[in-house]
């Protein structure tokens, strides 16, 4: 798989990845994690969420990690997921690399 093959990333799921790269959660657990995050406002609906969870399910860029105590669905990322999440954040640092002018601060 080329990761790079599924860029850009839209928000929603470069936020997920990124959430699920520190440990498996459940789905309330991700929308939280996710509005914690967001300072762009980016906001899940359960409904999304889900619709999301299962394309990166089908792509392979995540798993289900079982039942949490609560029995609800633990969702993991894959090694492709950490890939695609990888190659997202160096897309991200290139461009921001190309747009800051030579010299600025930061």
């Amino acid at each position: 798989m080329d990761p790079t093959s599924h860029l850009p990333l839209a928000p929603r799921d470069l936020l997920v990845l990124a959430v699920l790269s520190e440990g498996p959660l459940h789905g309330y657990g991700i929308i939280k994690a996710v509005e914690a995050r967001s300072e762009s406002g980016v906001l899940l609906d359960p409904a999304n969420l889900y619709r999301v969870l299962r394309r990166m399910r089908d792509l392979g860029w995540l798993q289900d990690a079982g039942m949490d105590g609560d029995r609800r669905r633990v969702h993991r990322i894959t090694p492709d997921g950490r890939a695609v999440l990888g190659a997202e954040l160096d897309r991200l640092q290139r461009l921001l690399g190309d747009l800051r002018p030579a010299g600025a601060d930061g």
